[in-house]
């Protein structure tokens, strides 16, 4: 059996928000802002055809859009993470099914990056950061356009939840 195997090269756009609220804070609005896939918050198997409504819910009590839906939460840091004095990490697996499906129909090679992760890392004096890998950016190789206009949606998309968890309100 034939088996070729090449490695692809990719520069990956990641973005990094600080912010003085804390973890607590901010994994509570993610939580509250995308809810999850399925009504009991098990994780099943779905298709991603077929346009979704846009639900309105608060983020920092202020109302907004949002077409993203939460998929999986990891927590990445063990209690020996946090016996060794690092904060809490946890990893937010999140999906946008329309820009999903589309991706993959234009290009079965961006599967590798939807659902789109979100890295949310206590940092000293509780404050939280919030790392996001481009999808834009992991797709941007292969030069197909349909596929970018995506990416660039999906990233615009949660680019905006973060940025607006991110900040405190009032």
């Amino acid at each position: 059996m034939l088996v070729s195997e090449y490695v692809l090269r990719i520069p990956i756009e990641r973005h990094v928000l600080n912010t003085r609220r804390s973890f607590t804070a901010v994994i509570q609005d993610i939580r509250e802002t995308l809810g999850t896939s399925e009504a009991d918050g098990q994780l099943r198997r779905r298709t991603t055809a077929g346009k979704r409504a846009r639900p309105v819910r608060r983020v920092n009590s202020t109302p907004a859009q949002v077409r993203l839906i939460g998929i999986a939460e990891l927590e990445v840091s063990g209690s020996r993470g946090r016996e060794h004095g690092a904060g809490r990490l946890i990893r937010l697996l999140v999906d946008m099914p329309t820009a999903s499906g589309d991706l993959v129909r234009f290009l079965p090679d961006a599967g590798a990056s939807c659902p789109a992760a979100i890295l949310v890392q206590q940092i000293a004096d509780d404050g939280t950061r919030l790392i996001y890998d481009s999808v834009a950016s992991a797709v941007s190789i292969y030069q197909d356009e349909r596929s970018l206009t995506v990416a660039r949606e999906l990233d615009a998309e949660v680019l905006a939840l973060l940025r607006r968890i991110a900040t405190p309100a009032g």
